[in-house]
Parts: structure tokens; C-alpha cells; sequence
């Protein structure tokens, strides 16, 4: 919306003493509400003016005279740019392919409080009522969300040339779910299919229903076998010991499906065909024919879809905006 110069005019207010101002109620409720408002301060030395922010929260008693502070932040001219600043720049997210914003709820509200609180040097009551205004909700939600995959990405790509222990990648990846696709609601609490069958995850699908994520280390385990089968690359021992394990999984699964304690272990989650994905090796140093081998492995499968590192690698560039030329380096199969 586009304001011109007369209605701007009659947008400002002026106190008695002359200075420009403008009040905006935020918000109300019935025993509080907020309001935010800007004051043009003039330099009587110098020709120019200072733009002050104050945002409060006041206690509902009938009368603004009578009203009284309940919390209240006034930014100074240098602290107002910087915060415009920082909008401005936390905007940048959304020229990356970000389409949505993360919603705050009780999960997740108290955390950002946190990080606002230590971005701002604010107190609590302040940092809340910032994000309750709606001023800078959307943008602080979306960059911590932003920042904290950065970290992981960051951790993840650190560690991937070091010989680490499987269960140190299985922390990593719960701690850090987005990396395997938008396919997965969330991670389920319970492991076991039954006292005998442990997987890394069991997982709800977008749709509802149950999969799993089996997770093998990235070094020490060879995809191909070292000599070709009728000039064919072929897996190797250990990728067919995890296949196998999958598949096994996949069919235990699918005798538990009618099991009560199964569906109360997994908070009633549906099995319906249940799919497995498979983290596995290393692909960074394939030639053109393994990469076509590797389309093939995946699509004589109808209930397992294989994953090297390198390929979440580059699922994780694109979802951050990382810019990378994935055309020699993964094939259309893989769930972007």
C-alpha cells in the first residue's frame, strides 16, 4: 500500500512541544494490551533527526491516562537502524526457496524466547512480547530454524571423513531430522519391532504410516565389490548384509502390524507396506557408470531406497540454498 505525501500528513501526530509521533496499538486483550510507537527526536545543534522505537505493554484499566507499564523497551536511533538492519537481513532466507514460515507453538516457544533474549539483550517479558506482536515472529522463527540446520549441516560435513562410530551418526540424525526429507512427520520413541529386531528408527511417514531408517556408518564399508560381474558393478557383501537387514525389518514389521502392543509401542502408527531408507557409504568418487549402476540397485527394490552420504550432502545444499552443481552427482531417484 502506497501512502501519499498528505495522507502521511495526517498519519503523523505531534506532541505539544512540536515532536512528531505516531502511537499503534499492537494488540488487546482484557487486561493488558500492547502498543508500539515512533518518536522523531530533532537535534537542536545539529541538522538532523533521531527515530526512536518504544513497544510496551500496559495494564488495561479503561483510561491511557491511568494506564500503567506492565513492560516496555524503547530503542534509541542507533539500536532502531540496527534493528531494521536485522529484519532486512533475516529476509534474506526467503530468496533461497523458503516458501512458509515455521509456526511458534508450545514446543518451541520458550527456546526462541532464549535466542531472542540473547539477540536482543532484552529481558523475557520483552522478547515475549516482541514475538507476540507479530513484528518479528515469522523472521526470528524462520532464521533460528535457518541457523540451526546451518550448525548441523556444518557438523555433518565436518565429521563425514572421520572414522566415527555408528551410534555417533544415529544421535546426529535425530537430532537433526530435516536432512532425511519432508517425507517423515517425526521420529518415533520406540526402536524395537520386537525383542529380537532393533531398528535405528521407525519413523511416521507424511501419510501416516510407519517406516523405518536404517543407518550405516560412512568410511569402512564398500558400496560396489571391487571387480565387476559381466562388466556390471555389484554390491557389495556388506551393502547386500544391510539390504537384507532391511528387508528383514520390513517383514517383521508387517507380522507386528495386527499386534496390540506393537500399535500402543508406536502410538497406534499404521502398517500398511512399510518402506525402509537406507543411509549408506559414500558416493563422492563415482564415474558416470556407477552412478547409472546405482539407479538401477535402487529401482529393483519396491520397499527400500538407498542413500550415500554424499547424496544427503546434497539434499542438505539445496534445502539450504548452497549452491552446487548436483547434474553429475545424483540421480533424478532421490527425494529432493
Amino acid at each position: 500500500m502506497k501512502i501519499s505525501l498528505a495522507d502521511l500528513n495526517n498519519f503523523i501526530e505531534k506532541t505539544n512541544n512540536g515532536i512528531d509521533y505516531k502511537i499503534k496499538k499492537l494488540k488487546i486483550k482484557k487486561l493488558v494490551y500492547s502498543e508500539a510507537a515512533f518518536w522523531k527526536i530533532p537535534h537542536k545543534s545539529e541538522d538532523k533527526v533521531d527515530i526512536c522505537l518504544k513497544i510496551g505493554r500496559y495494564k488495561n484499566n479503561g483510561s491511557p491516562e491511568n494506564d500503567t507499564p506492565k513492560s516496555e523497551l524503547t530503542l534509541d536511533n542507533d539500536e532502531f537502524l540496527n534493528l531494521i538492519s536485522f529484519i532486512q537481513s533475516y529476509y534474506k532466507p526467503l530468496e533461497m526457496g523458503v516458501n512458509s514460515f515455521i509456526p511458534i507453538d508450545n514446543s518451541n516457544s520458550m527456546h526462541l524466547l532464549q535466542k531472542f533474549k540473547s539477540l536482543m539483550g532484552s529481558d523475557e517479558e520483552t522478547a515475549k512480547l516482541l514475538l507476540e506482536s507479530g513484528l518479528l515472529s515469522d523472521n526470528i522463527t524462520l532464521t533460528i530454524d535457518l541457523i540451526k540446520k546451518k550448525v548441523g549441516y556444518d557438523e555433518f560435513n565436518n565429521s563425514i571423513n572421520c572414522n566415527l562410530a555408528e551410534s555417533y551418526w544415529q544421535t546426529w540424525f535425530k537430532n537433526n531430522k530435516w536432512i532425511l526429507g519432508s517425507e517423515y512427520l517425526y521420529i518415533l520413541t520406540e526402536r524395537n519391532i520386537d525383542t529380537q529386531n532393533i531398528t535405528d528408527y521407525l519413523v511416521k511417514a507424511f501419510d501416516g504410516f510407519l517406516d523405518i531408517v536404517e543407518i550405516k556408518k560412512p568410511n569402512g564399508l564398500k558400496f560396489w565389490m571391487e571387480a565387476k560381474d559381466h562388466d556390471n558393478y555389484v554390491p557389495s557383501s556388506d551393502l547386500i548384509k544391510a539390504i537384507t537387514q532391511c528387508q528383514n525389518y520390513i517383514y517383521e514389521i508387517e507380522r507386528e502390524a495386527n499386534s496390540l502392543k506393537f500399535i500402543q509401542r508406536t502410538k497406534g502408527t499404521k502398517v500398511i507396506k512399510p518402506r525402509c531408507l537406507l543411509i549408506y557409504g559414500r558416493s563422492n568418487d563415482w564415474n558416470e557408470e556407477q552412478q547409472e549402476a546405482y539407479r538401477i540397485l535402487n529401482a529393483s527394490y519396491n520397499q527400500i531406497t538407498i542413500l550415500t552420504y554424499d547424496h544427503l550432502i546434497l539434499r542438505a545444499k539445496n534445502i539450504l540454498g548452497i549452491n552446487t552443481d548436483i547434474t553429475s552427482q545424483v540421480d533424478d531417484d532421490i527425494p529432493f
